[in-house]
Protein backbone atom coordinates (compact mmCIF):
# COMPACT_ATOMS: atom_id res chain seq x y z
CA UNK A 1 0.00 0.00 0.00
CA UNK A 2 2.93 2.23 -0.02
CA UNK A 3 2.47 3.14 -3.29
CA UNK A 4 -0.21 5.65 -2.56
CA UNK A 5 2.40 7.90 -0.47
CA UNK A 6 4.34 10.69 -1.94
CA UNK A 7 7.75 9.35 -3.10
CA UNK A 8 9.45 11.09 -0.56
CA UNK A 9 8.03 9.08 1.92
CA UNK A 10 8.29 5.64 -0.52
CA UNK A 11 12.04 6.48 -0.60
CA UNK A 12 12.92 6.63 3.19
CA UNK A 13 10.63 3.16 3.87
CA UNK A 14 12.67 1.98 0.95
CA UNK A 15 16.11 3.09 1.83
CA UNK A 16 16.15 3.30 5.24
CA UNK A 17 16.73 0.60 7.65
CA UNK A 18 14.11 0.76 10.59
CA UNK A 19 14.49 -1.14 14.02
CA UNK A 20 10.49 -1.69 14.32
CA UNK A 21 7.20 -0.48 13.23
CA UNK A 22 7.01 3.21 13.72
CA UNK A 23 4.92 3.95 16.97
CA UNK A 24 2.79 6.71 17.44
CA UNK A 25 0.90 7.26 21.15
CA UNK A 26 -2.56 9.36 20.46
CA UNK A 27 -3.87 10.84 23.42
CA UNK A 28 -7.05 12.23 22.84
CA UNK A 29 -7.81 9.90 20.04
CA UNK A 30 -11.46 11.36 19.34
CA UNK A 31 -12.04 11.00 15.78
CA UNK A 32 -13.72 14.38 15.15
CA UNK A 33 -10.66 15.15 13.02
CA UNK A 34 -8.52 13.60 10.27
CA UNK A 35 -4.91 12.77 12.24
CA UNK A 36 -1.95 14.29 10.20
CA UNK A 37 -0.27 10.56 10.50
CA UNK A 38 -3.64 8.92 8.68
CA UNK A 39 -2.00 8.26 5.33
CA UNK A 40 0.69 6.58 6.97
CA UNK A 41 -1.40 4.68 8.98
CA UNK A 42 -3.44 3.57 5.78
CA UNK A 43 -0.32 2.75 3.87
CA UNK A 44 0.42 0.27 6.85
CA UNK A 45 3.48 1.83 7.90
CA UNK A 46 3.00 2.71 11.34
CA UNK A 47 1.41 1.49 14.96
CA UNK A 48 -0.91 3.30 16.67
CA UNK A 49 -1.76 3.48 20.22
CA UNK A 50 -4.78 5.26 21.65
CA UNK A 51 -6.30 6.64 24.29
CA UNK A 52 -10.07 8.09 24.32
CA UNK A 53 -12.58 8.00 27.28
CA UNK A 54 -15.62 9.76 26.08
CA UNK A 55 -17.29 6.46 25.16
CA UNK A 56 -19.33 7.59 22.08
CA UNK A 57 -15.85 8.56 20.61
CA UNK A 58 -13.99 5.34 21.57
CA UNK A 59 -16.46 3.15 20.52
CA UNK A 60 -16.37 4.69 17.12
CA UNK A 61 -12.37 4.03 17.03
CA UNK A 62 -13.24 0.60 17.45
CA UNK A 63 -15.69 -0.03 14.93
CA UNK A 64 -13.17 1.63 12.54
CA UNK A 65 -9.52 0.53 13.82
CA UNK A 66 -7.34 -1.23 11.55
CA UNK A 67 -5.08 -4.01 12.74
CA UNK A 68 -2.38 -1.60 13.61
CA UNK A 69 -4.56 -0.02 15.91
CA UNK A 70 -5.23 -0.50 19.88
CA UNK A 71 -7.56 1.78 21.65
CA UNK A 72 -7.82 1.86 25.86
CA UNK A 73 -10.75 3.71 27.24
CA UNK A 74 -8.60 5.32 29.54
CA UNK A 75 -7.94 9.32 30.49
CA UNK A 76 -4.64 9.80 30.61
CA UNK A 77 -2.98 12.70 33.12
CA UNK A 78 -0.62 12.13 35.94
CA UNK A 79 -2.39 9.39 37.33
CA UNK A 80 -4.83 11.48 40.11
CA UNK A 81 -8.43 11.35 39.76
CA UNK A 82 -9.69 13.59 37.81
CA UNK A 83 -13.52 15.17 37.16
CA UNK A 84 -14.08 15.16 33.09
CA UNK A 85 -16.55 18.02 32.02
CA UNK A 86 -18.90 16.59 29.28
CA UNK A 87 -19.21 20.43 26.87
CA UNK A 88 -22.13 20.69 24.65
CA UNK A 89 -19.77 20.42 21.67
CA UNK A 90 -17.82 17.11 21.77
CA UNK A 91 -14.71 19.16 20.54
CA UNK A 92 -14.22 20.93 23.70
CA UNK A 93 -14.63 18.46 26.32
CA UNK A 94 -11.97 18.51 28.97
CA UNK A 95 -11.27 18.65 32.71
CA UNK A 96 -11.01 22.16 33.16
CA UNK A 97 -13.73 24.41 33.70
CA UNK A 98 -14.77 26.96 31.12
CA UNK A 99 -13.26 30.65 31.22
CA UNK A 100 -16.95 32.25 30.29
CA UNK A 101 -15.26 35.35 29.69
CA UNK A 102 -12.72 33.95 27.31
CA UNK A 103 -15.30 31.56 25.94
CA UNK A 104 -17.73 35.01 25.30
CA UNK A 105 -15.17 36.61 23.61
CA UNK A 106 -14.66 33.92 20.40
CA UNK A 107 -17.49 31.73 20.87
CA UNK A 108 -20.91 30.94 20.10
CA UNK A 109 -24.23 30.29 22.39
CA UNK A 110 -23.48 27.38 24.55
CA UNK A 111 -19.52 27.37 24.20
CA UNK A 112 -19.75 27.68 28.22
CA UNK A 113 -22.31 25.12 28.86
CA UNK A 114 -20.96 21.71 30.22
CA UNK A 115 -23.60 18.47 29.85
CA UNK A 116 -22.24 16.95 32.79
CA UNK A 117 -19.59 15.80 35.03
CA UNK A 118 -18.09 12.45 35.42
CA UNK A 119 -15.54 11.40 38.04
CA UNK A 120 -12.61 9.40 36.18
CA UNK A 121 -9.40 8.04 37.03
CA UNK A 122 -6.53 8.72 35.20
CA UNK A 123 -3.33 6.94 33.99
CA UNK A 124 0.06 8.26 33.87
CA UNK A 125 1.62 6.71 31.14
CA UNK A 126 5.17 6.16 33.10
CA UNK A 127 2.91 3.16 35.08
CA UNK A 128 1.78 1.26 32.09
CA UNK A 129 3.72 -1.68 31.84
CA UNK A 130 2.99 -2.53 28.55
CA UNK A 131 3.12 0.73 26.78
CA UNK A 132 5.06 0.42 23.56
CA UNK A 133 8.40 2.09 22.86
CA UNK A 134 7.26 4.92 20.89
CA UNK A 135 8.26 8.32 18.65
CA UNK A 136 5.22 10.63 18.48
CA UNK A 137 3.32 11.54 20.92
CA UNK A 138 0.30 13.26 19.64
CA UNK A 139 -1.98 15.06 22.51
CA UNK A 140 -4.93 17.33 22.33
CA UNK A 141 -7.01 17.33 25.62
CA UNK A 142 -7.75 20.72 26.04
CA UNK A 143 -6.31 21.72 28.65
CA UNK A 144 -4.40 19.22 30.73
CA UNK A 145 -1.27 18.44 28.34
CA UNK A 146 1.37 19.73 31.12
CA UNK A 147 -0.16 16.53 33.34
CA UNK A 148 -0.06 14.05 30.70
CA UNK A 149 4.13 15.42 30.31
CA UNK A 150 4.56 15.28 33.86
CA UNK A 151 3.49 11.39 33.57
CA UNK A 152 5.28 10.23 31.24
CA UNK A 153 9.11 11.45 31.53
CA UNK A 154 10.38 8.01 31.82
CA UNK A 155 9.05 7.28 28.54
CA UNK A 156 8.83 10.57 26.72
CA UNK A 157 13.03 10.17 27.13
CA UNK A 158 12.99 7.91 24.48
CA UNK A 159 10.75 9.54 21.58
CA UNK A 160 11.93 12.23 19.15
CA UNK A 161 8.60 14.15 18.58
CA UNK A 162 5.79 15.69 20.49
CA UNK A 163 2.82 17.10 18.61
CA UNK A 164 0.60 19.59 20.57
CA UNK A 165 -2.44 21.98 20.68
CA UNK A 166 -1.19 25.11 22.07
CA UNK A 167 -3.45 27.91 23.64
CA UNK A 168 -2.79 31.69 22.96
CA UNK A 169 -6.45 33.01 23.45
CA UNK A 170 -8.00 31.33 27.12
CA UNK A 171 -10.81 28.98 27.13
CA UNK A 172 -10.72 27.13 30.30
CA UNK A 173 -9.71 27.95 33.90
CA UNK A 174 -6.14 27.45 34.64
CA UNK A 175 -4.91 25.70 31.45
CA UNK A 176 -1.52 25.99 30.98
CA UNK A 177 -1.51 27.54 27.76
CA UNK A 178 0.97 28.26 25.28
CA UNK A 179 3.98 29.16 27.62
CA UNK A 180 3.45 26.68 29.80
CA UNK A 181 3.34 23.92 27.70
CA UNK A 182 6.50 25.43 25.71
CA UNK A 183 8.57 25.39 29.46
CA UNK A 184 7.26 21.64 29.90
CA UNK A 185 8.71 20.15 26.79
CA UNK A 186 12.13 22.27 26.56
CA UNK A 187 12.47 21.10 30.07
CA UNK A 188 12.24 17.30 29.11
CA UNK A 189 14.51 17.97 26.21
CA UNK A 190 12.16 19.18 23.15
CA UNK A 191 12.37 21.97 20.90
CA UNK A 192 9.16 23.99 19.09
CA UNK A 193 10.25 22.90 15.41
CA UNK A 194 7.00 24.22 13.26
CA UNK A 195 3.11 24.85 13.56
CA UNK A 196 1.25 22.86 11.51
CA UNK A 197 -1.86 24.72 11.66
CA UNK A 198 -3.14 27.87 13.89
CA UNK A 199 -6.78 28.50 14.15
CA UNK A 200 -8.39 32.54 14.37
CA UNK A 201 -11.78 33.09 15.34
CA UNK A 202 -13.74 37.01 15.35
CA UNK A 203 -14.23 38.62 18.39
CA UNK A 204 -17.51 39.19 19.55
CA UNK A 205 -19.13 42.44 18.18
CA UNK A 206 -22.09 44.32 17.53
CA UNK A 207 -22.01 44.38 13.99
CA UNK A 208 -21.29 40.30 13.34
CA UNK A 209 -24.10 39.22 11.21
CA UNK A 210 -22.21 41.26 8.43
CA UNK A 211 -19.26 40.21 8.35
CA UNK A 212 -17.94 37.40 6.82
CA UNK A 213 -16.63 35.17 9.58
CA UNK A 214 -13.44 33.81 7.82
CA UNK A 215 -12.05 37.16 7.24
CA UNK A 216 -12.24 38.99 10.13
CA UNK A 217 -11.08 36.24 12.22
CA UNK A 218 -8.67 38.67 14.13
CA UNK A 219 -7.69 36.50 17.10
CA UNK A 220 -5.81 33.50 17.72
CA UNK A 221 -7.13 30.44 19.68
CA UNK A 222 -4.75 27.73 19.30
CA UNK A 223 -3.17 25.19 16.70
CA UNK A 224 -1.23 22.34 16.20
CA UNK A 225 2.80 22.41 17.51
CA UNK A 226 5.45 20.12 16.21
CA UNK A 227 8.34 19.79 18.84
CA UNK A 228 11.08 17.81 18.15
CA UNK A 229 14.04 16.47 20.14
CA UNK A 230 16.62 19.03 20.13
CA UNK A 231 18.59 18.92 17.28
CA UNK A 232 21.43 20.51 19.44
CA UNK A 233 22.12 16.65 20.86
CA UNK A 234 21.94 14.63 17.69
CA UNK A 235 25.17 13.06 18.46
CA UNK A 236 23.52 10.90 21.34
CA UNK A 237 20.45 10.22 19.17
CA UNK A 238 20.67 6.48 18.29
CA UNK A 239 20.17 5.37 14.37
CA UNK A 240 16.50 4.13 15.31
CA UNK A 241 15.91 7.65 16.58
CA UNK A 242 17.05 9.35 13.16
CA UNK A 243 15.20 7.48 10.93
CA UNK A 244 11.99 7.20 12.58
CA UNK A 245 11.75 11.33 13.55
CA UNK A 246 13.08 11.43 9.31
CA UNK A 247 9.82 9.30 8.54
CA UNK A 248 7.93 11.71 10.46
CA UNK A 249 8.93 14.25 9.24
CA UNK A 250 8.42 13.57 5.85
CA UNK A 251 4.95 11.90 6.48
CA UNK A 252 3.52 13.54 9.20
CA UNK A 253 4.19 16.77 9.25
CA UNK A 254 5.97 17.84 5.57
CA UNK A 255 9.76 19.08 7.06
CA UNK A 256 11.48 18.21 3.81
CA UNK A 257 14.98 20.40 5.79
CA UNK A 258 14.54 18.32 8.82
CA UNK A 259 14.65 15.08 6.58
CA UNK A 260 17.80 15.98 4.89
CA UNK A 261 19.33 17.03 8.39
CA UNK A 262 18.78 13.82 9.89
CA UNK A 263 20.12 12.30 6.61
CA UNK A 264 23.08 13.78 6.73
CA UNK A 265 23.94 12.76 10.04
CA UNK A 266 23.18 9.41 8.88
CA UNK A 267 26.12 9.83 6.16
CA UNK A 268 28.67 11.25 8.72
CA UNK A 269 28.22 8.18 10.74
CA UNK A 270 28.74 5.82 7.91
CA UNK A 271 24.51 3.82 8.22
CA UNK A 272 23.84 4.89 4.58
CA UNK A 273 25.41 5.89 1.25
CA UNK A 274 26.32 9.32 0.72
CA UNK A 275 24.55 10.14 -2.32
CA UNK A 276 21.15 9.68 -0.03
CA UNK A 277 20.58 13.44 0.81
CA UNK A 278 20.67 14.11 -2.70
CA UNK A 279 18.45 11.00 -3.98
CA UNK A 280 15.54 12.10 -1.64
CA UNK A 281 15.92 15.65 -3.19
CA UNK A 282 15.37 13.84 -6.42
CA UNK A 283 12.16 12.40 -5.28
CA UNK A 284 10.65 16.14 -3.55
CA UNK A 285 8.24 17.44 -5.23
CA UNK A 286 9.46 19.88 -8.60
CA UNK A 287 8.02 23.05 -6.85
CA UNK A 288 10.82 23.11 -4.26
CA UNK A 289 13.43 22.60 -5.91
CA UNK A 290 15.63 25.51 -7.71
CA UNK A 291 15.96 24.08 -11.24
CA UNK A 292 19.04 23.71 -13.43
CA UNK A 293 21.19 22.26 -10.24
CA UNK A 294 22.20 18.44 -10.38
CA UNK A 295 22.04 16.65 -7.30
Amino acid sequence: MSGDLPETIRFLLRELSFPRKTTIIDVGANPINVPPYADLLKSGNCRVVGFEPQPSAFAELQKTKSENEIYFPHAVGNGDPATLRIYRSSGLTSIFEPDAAGMQLVGGPGWARVKAEVGMETVALDALPDLPEFDLLKIDIQGGENLVFAGAERVLARAVCVIVELRYHRLYRDEPMLGGVDNELRRQGFALHRFMFNKSLPLANSQKARLRPRRVADQLVDGDAVYIRDLTGIAAFTDGQIVHLALLASAVFESHSLVLHLLDELVRRGKVAGNLPAGYVDAMPEGLKVSGIPG
